[in-house]
């Protein structure tokens, strides 16, 4: 990484790609260098220009159904390079959904490395104004924004009588593919929450922290959850219990 100017590094941080420990050396970086900010923020707002223009294609249960076999058959390289063609057979927003779908994180197959990149992601989301995509406490605005951006429908509640306020959600990455995160605010903090399916039994929470940042995942009914903030950790347990109560 430049000591004048992150260059690559920018793209690697925007997507979730650094450890731990050179995020937050970006993101240091970032609240000194108005030029490096500049850049970031111009990376962004071409992701969500994407995001926003291009028109999702739904592809066949027939053509899911193949190119699972054809995943499960192929190599790490060769499979890489079938998505890359896939693309073109179903647009690129229809081949991000099936690229989410096929090779979302395993509920625990992550370890150590996959809360490194949910600690970065978090890190990543106080930068430049891009807590949210789409800001709102109310569940009926956050909730159907991600319709058509994530291939999965995410429960959303707000739990401000309890000290802890939705404030939105955004398009996230995590493992190179696009995930849910919803923002929560107590008091001064803010709360990372990203969830996505998964094929796994429930799991009970498991706490990690680092750095004064804790992270706490777990499964519950079919979905994969990782809450993260600088919040103490007796906090983030509280609200871990809040949304692993039934209901929406």
């Amino acid at each position: 990484m430049s000591e004048m100017h992150l260059g690559e590094a920018l793209d690697a941080y925007l997507d979730n790609e650094l450890s731990v420990d050179r995020a937050l050396e970006a993101r240091a970086h970032l609240a000194l260098c108005a030029q490096c900010r500049m850049e970031f923020e111009r990376l962004r707002r071409l992701r969500e220009m994407l995001q926003q223009t291009l028109t999702p294609t739904q592809p066949s249960a027939a053509f899911v159904s193949n190119l699972r076999r054809s995943v499960r058959r192929a190599s790490q390289r060769s499979w890489r390079a079938q998505l890359a063609r896939m693309a073109w057979a179903v647009g690129p927003v229809a081949a991000a959904a099936l690229v989410a779908l096929l090779v979302l994180p395993s509920a625990r197959r992550q370890g150590a490395d996959f809360s490194g990149e949910v600690v970065a992601a978090h890190l990543r989301s106080l930068q430049v104004n891009h807590l949210t995509d789409v800001a709102s406490s109310d569940r009926h605005t956050v909730k159907p924004w991600f319709q058509g951006k994530v291939p999965y429908s995410l429960p959303v509640r707000d739990f401000r009588e309890q000290g802890f306020t939705l404030e939105g959600g955004r398009l996230d990455y995590l493992a190179g593919q696009p995930v849910a995160a919803l923002v929560y605010r107590s008091k001064q903090h803010v709360i990372n929450v990203f969830a996505w399916p998964v094929q796994a039994p429930d799991a009970s929470p498991r706490v990690e922290s680092r750095d004064g940042i804790h992270t706490i995942n777990w499964v519950s009914d079919g979905m994969a959850w990782w809450a993260v903030s600088e919040v103490n950790e007796a906090e983030l347990k509280r609200l871990t219990s809040l949304l692993q109560q039934p209901g929406e």
